[in-house]
């Protein structure tokens, strides 16, 4: 073919596609045309409020921390009575009792016994490390625990921060310590059990 004739059929193809497009909005009223490119959504329809009321009232949340902070107050006063011996000389080593000397030590205060929300700071193999780093959150003010984790052919011990009844105070416990020069661990906020 000549290629005259072949642009020539070209341009009347592309016509005849652009007469396709164009004619619909042509034989249409312009009332038509503004509803078929009309983008904008209906209204929302309404929706009732719902109230959300509190799981754990505000009496329940005041007794749980003054329970805690009694019970903290108790393992301290307990700690503090084991770590100062009365009326035995300094030049003279305590010797431990026998029935205390036989016993694990415990890998959680009374207070870890509640439940809550607490922040995983550390998981070690050995319970001397898990023990070590509880015992340096503790003598910076931290209430800090242990509790031992068994996997299948593995035993690890986990140190944790707090309880906390609150999420959102277990949170600020984990960016705390987070902002800690002294440790900067950075923490998990699990939900704990007694």
């Amino acid at each position: 073919m000549n290629r005259q004739v072949t642009q020539r059929i070209v341009g009347v193809i592309l016509l005849l596609l652009l007469a396709a497009i164009v004619t619909p909005f042509l034989l249409r009223s312009p009332e038509e045309v503004r509803v078929a490119l009309d983008l904008s959504l209906p209204p929302a329809p309404e929706s009732p409020a719902m109230a959300i009321e509190p799981v754990v009232s505000d009496a329940e949340v005041a007794e749980s921390d003054a329970r805690i902070s009694d019970e903290r107050d108790t393992v301290r006063r307990t700690a503090e009575a084991a770590e100062s011996p009365v009326g035995i000389p300094e030049q003279e080593p305590a010797e431990p009792a026998p029935d205390v000397a036989d016993e694990a030590p415990p890998t959680a205060p009374p207070a870890a016994q509640l439940s809550g929300w607490a922040v995983q700071v550390g998981s070690f193999s050995r319970v001397d490390g898990a023990e070590s780093l509880a015992q340096r959150l503790r003598d910076a003010g931290y209430r800090a625990f242990t509790r031992r984790f068994e996997q299948p052919g593995q035993t690890l011990h986990r140190v944790y921060l707090g309880p906390e009844l609150d999420r959102d105070r277990a949170r600020d416990l984990r960016e705390r310590v987070a902002a800690d020069e002294n440790f900067a661990l950075q923490g998990l906020v699990v939900s704990v059990g007694p």
